[in-house]
């Protein structure tokens, strides 16, 4: 399944990015549509089984995010 992670600010982002990468998982670094709203600035995209999965690499890692969107 493919995923959209949103954050606060872009350290959240550039962490998650980090992590991901340190992992099987691949994610890209992108600037949020402007249909995510005008708090959210950058996102994640990435893949993952579940997004219970994403959640507790996320957690395990302490990163602060606001929303896992599934992606169509």
């Amino acid at each position: 399944m493919k995923f959209i992670i949103t954050f606060d600010d872009v350290s959240g982002s550039l962490r998650t990015e980090q992590v991901l990468k340190h992992r099987p998982y691949p994610c890209i670094l992108d600037a949020a549509p402007r249909s995510l709203g005008a708090s959210c600035m950058y996102i994640i995209r990435t893949e993952a089984q579940t997004r219970e999965e994403i959640t507790a690499i996320l957690k395990n890692a302490e990163i602060r995010w606001v929303k896992i969107i599934e992606e169509a």
